[in-house]
């Protein structure tokens, strides 16, 4: 899955929150968005997932404009992805393992590999001893691991990540870096926002973008596709 920024700005009640970004993100990349609290990061990757539109440019999902998608095929694209939010966003009425498994059952996998596959993601993430807790049992930093266990078990596409290692310590920011790694040399393209330098290190070679006060002020990827 790739993605393209055309001269992409965004205003929230006429304050702007990015402004004239051009970016190519290819199929298969590993891309950081770097850059200091407030700096656009969160509405960068939103873009990503059509959750906010431009408002001005456009902002192309393999191939098809966002403003352009019906509502179906949008949640046809986001089904296809894998989303771990800053805030998690974890149904609060349902176990740590039914709100994974809900992931799988909405794509119509069958019941029985569902539960496996959910119970596979979490011993891979090392939480499955919180499986039958509901979120509001677990920490901050359970429920990041929750989130982004959720966005995989899917095997998606792509892979967004907002911050994916706020409130977890050395290790677990190592075993995060190291599964979200893998899912990238499966072939997902992992997009992650983070301002944890610790965190980033794990990676040897990745794409970086970094933004300031809404700007793009530095890449190593093209800003136009070929």
């Amino acid at each position: 899955m790739q993605f393209d920024l055309q001269n992409v700005s965004v205003h929230f009640d006429r304050i702007p929150a990015l402004a004239d970004i051009t970016l190519h993100i290819p199929s298969g990349s590993l891309l950081l968005v770097t850059g200091p609290t407030g700096s656009g990061k969160t509405t960068f990757l939103r873009l990503l997932y059509a959750d906010v539109l431009p408002t001005t440019g456009a902002v192309f999902i393999s191939g098809q404009r966002t403003s352009a998608l019906s509502r179906r095929r949008l949640v046809q694209l986001r089904r296809s992805m894998g989303i771990a939010f800053q805030d998690v966003r974890l149904l609060d009425e349902l176990t740590v393992f039914d709100n994974i498994l809900l992931m799988l059952l909405l794509r119509k996998v069958p019941m029985a590999e569902a539960r496996r596959r959910t119970l596979d993601v979490l011993v891979r993430f090392g939480i499955s001893y919180v499986r039958e807790k509901f979120p509001s049992q677990c920490s901050m930093g359970e429920r990041h691991i929750i989130g982004i266990a959720r966005a995989v078990v899917h095997e998606p596409q792509c892979i967004i990540a907002d911050e994916p290692t706020g409130n977890l310590d050395v290790d677990t920011t190592a075993r995060i870096a190291d599964e979200l790694r893998k899912e990238n040399q499966r072939g997902a393209t992992v997009i992650v926002a983070t301002h944890d330098p610790f965190f980033a290190a794990h990676f040897a070679a990745p794409q970086r973008v970094a933004l300031y006060e809404g700007r793009l002020v530095s890449t190593d990827i093209p800003v136009a596709g070929p």
